[in-house]
């Protein structure tokens, strides 16, 4: 029988031996360091651990987040500092083209997720063993992120929705989280608490949004503008990098070559060189890289939520007035619609005379249809393709 979910838990952890504790508790809470991994998976939730009271994928060791957090970063080193589903992948890709550039390749036994490792998955031991320059990758918050005046970090972050959205299928198709049926809308209660593995999306942000002033050796990236201006983006972590990466760029035919290797196209093509296959249900690990492919997973009530939630966390910072067109119910081609369809019906209805009550069900009749067209559009249309993206 498992053991019951008390105030006494941080007390049991201690008489327990073994390496790792598997727990079903739904509300479990760590205040204080302990030497033990807790797994807890309640029911309909994705598996996860818990180490040192912060929550952490299932197959993280707590040796290696410990020494990740204390390791001594080297000059050379080069961070992607994200939340998950902000661009990881996809910056990864950049700089590796700009620091590695003919000894970067998708060769079997090299995946991404080992020549450039999340350090709090390796830990320290294996980062020290990798070649200069090591370049990086942790979801680390600003506090827990091991720091270098001389290091180069870049942090970059999306907007929650879309985050929120990518985030979900990740779970869902990562054996680790057993989660392959996992439900949306359960998903979306652990992600406005703040209860999914590698902790909450706005104490993240708002961790690292002060870092953005006045830190030469930060670089701060919005995955939108990202999508929006791609070729100016590699420039931007090109002349960051520096040196070797700055000069690369000035030959017009490399840089057109790494901004046709970074296009979804591109990056949909063998999928393994990010993560091995066996590793996802799904062997694509690249889904969409779009913005507002939230529509069509979020309820109205659920998308005022996240506003309402977006603008208390991030009140007063300098995110606050971010992301109004990409996190609006309706944009601009909505709003037009729905215009000229007003207005069409309403020039119907002065012609024909319509009863109040006929014109009722017409009004609602033709809510269904642009509820459709809403779908079919955002399905299509708002991605970079229909079979694009996300890094």
């Amino acid at each position: 029988m498992p053991p019951k979910n008390t105030n006494n838990n941080n007390n049991l952890l201690h008489l327990l031996n073994a390496e790792q504790v598997h727990l079903p508790l739904g509300n479990l809470t760590l205040n204080e360091k302990t030497t033990k991994k807790i797994i807890y998976q309640p029911e309909g939730h994705p598996k996860q651990a818990i180490i040192d009271g912060e929550i952490w994928p299932p197959v993280f060791e707590v040796e290696a987040v410990r020494s990740a957090k204390t390791m001594k970063p080297l000059p050379s080193d080069v961070f992607v500092c994200t939340y998950p589903k902000c661009g990881t992948t996809w910056i990864q890709h950049i700089c590796s083209q700009l620091l590695f550039c003919s000894e970067y390749g998708p060769h079997q036994g090299k995946e991404l997720c080992t020549t450039s490792p999340m350090i709090e998955r390796v830990g320290a031991d294996y980062c020290n063993k990798l070649q200069h320059p090591r370049l990086l990758k942790t979801h680390f918050s600003h506090h827990n992120c091991p720091q270098n005046n001389l290091s180069k970090y870049i942090f970059a972050c999306r907007n929650p929705k879309d985050c929120l959205v990518s985030y979900y299928h990740h779970n869902k198709n990562f054996k680790i989280y057993d989660w392959a049926d996992g439900n949306f809308d359960q998903f979306f209660q652990l992600f406005i608490e703040g209860k999914l593995a590698f902790g909450d999306y706005f104490e993240h942000l708002n961790s690292w949004l002060p870092q953005k002033q006045n830190n030469k050796n930060l670089l701060f990236l919005k995955y939108e503008d990202m999508l929006k201006d791609l070729k100016g983006t590699i420039i931007l972590i090109a002349k960051f990098l520096g040196e070797n990466s700055a000069k690369l760029i000035e030959n017009t035919q490399i840089l057109e070559k790494m901004i046709k290797e970074s296009q979804l196209e591109s990056m949909q093509q063998n999928q393994t060189r990010w993560f091995p296959g066996n590793a996802l249900h799904n062997e694509s690990f690249i889904r969409k890289g779009c913005a507002r492919d939230w529509k069509n997973y979020l309820s109205r009530e659920q998308s005022d939520l996240i506003d309402e939630l977006f603008k208390q966390r991030m009140a007063g910072t300098e995110a606050e007035n971010w992301w109004k067109d990409e996190m609006r119910w309706e944009d601009e081609e909505e709003e037009n619609e729905e215009y000229k369809q007003q207005t069409e019906e309403e020039t119907t209805n002065n012609d024909s005379g319509m009863e109040s009550g006929d014109d009722e069900e017409n009004c609602f009749e033709s809510q269904n249809r642009r509820d459709s067209v809403t779908s079919e559009c955002y399905s299509t249309t708002s991605c970079s393709s229909d079979t694009s993206s996300n890094f």
